[in-house]
This record gives C-alpha cells, sequence and structure tokens, in this order.
C-alpha cells in the first residue's frame, strides 16, 4: 500500500465505485469498498468523506436491532433528533437510541450513480464503433 501514488488510490476507489453503481447496489459500507480495493479502511473513509463533501454521495447512519440485529433505522444525521427509542418492526424490542452505535452507510446521489451509468453507455457505443 505504501508504494501506491494518491492518483493510484483515487484510481482503485473510482473503479470500485463504478462497479457498485453499475451492479445497482443501493447501500454499501466503507470496509466494503477497502475489501475490494485492498485499501486501508482509513484511506477509504478520507477519500470517501471528500466525495460526501463534493455531493457525489450521502453518508447515512445505519442503527441495528440490539435483539435480532436486523437494521431498524438508516437516517440522516439531522432526522436524528429527539430520539429516545428506536423500535424494531422485526421482533419487537424497544433499543435505546445512542448514537455511538450507529453504522455508516453509503448511498449514491442519482446524478453520481448517473455518471457512471452514461459512462458505460458511451463506452459501449465506442466499441460497437
Amino acid at each position: 500500500m505504501s508504494n501506491l501514488k494518491p492518483w493510484e488510490i483515487s484510481q482503485k476507489i473510482d473503479n470500485a465505485l463504478e462497479a457498485i453503481a453499475i451492479s445497482k447496489i443501493d447501500k454499501f459500507y466503507h470496509s466494503y469498498i477497502a475489501k475490494i480495493t485492498n485499501l486501508p479502511l482509513g484511506v477509504v473513509i478520507d477519500k470517501l468523506s471528500e466525495l460526501e463533501k463534493q455531493e457525489a454521495i450521502v453518508i447515512k447512519l445505519e442503527f441495528h436491532c440490539e435483539e435480532c440485529s436486523r437494521s431498524i433505522l438508516t437516517a440522516n444525521k439531522s432526522e436524528l433528533e429527539n430520539i429516545d427509542f428506536i423500535p424494531c418492526k422485526y421482533c419487537g424490542a424497544e433499543n435505546c437510541f445512542d448514537p455511538l452505535n450507529a453504522i455508516p452507510i453509503i448511498e449514491f446521489s442519482e446524478d453520481f450513480r448517473q455518471s457512471f451509468l452514461k459512462k458505460k453507455l458511451i463506452t459501449k457505443k465506442k466499441m460497437l464503433g
């Protein structure tokens, strides 16, 4: 990893994001990008934070039930005010709201996803001549 140039790191992450966008995966974790690129998680988090500032992606917070471990709430940070408990629609447990238990989850902005799909279409047209 230490011998990769910054542009190589960006290229690996961009390629991974393009593959995800084309596959139509709706949400994914930072760790998924780290796994498929073989990059350290910290490097991935930094790059994705830059993309969030550029409004290419949205990083939301996901909460899991303390009893059954299923995802029970995914929301923007601004939507989490005045929440004390999160009921689980699967097992009925009342979960105490604790922002420290949140897992960041990533979604593409629609424009960013479409940019990859348009790129794929343009590339396909060029290859067909």
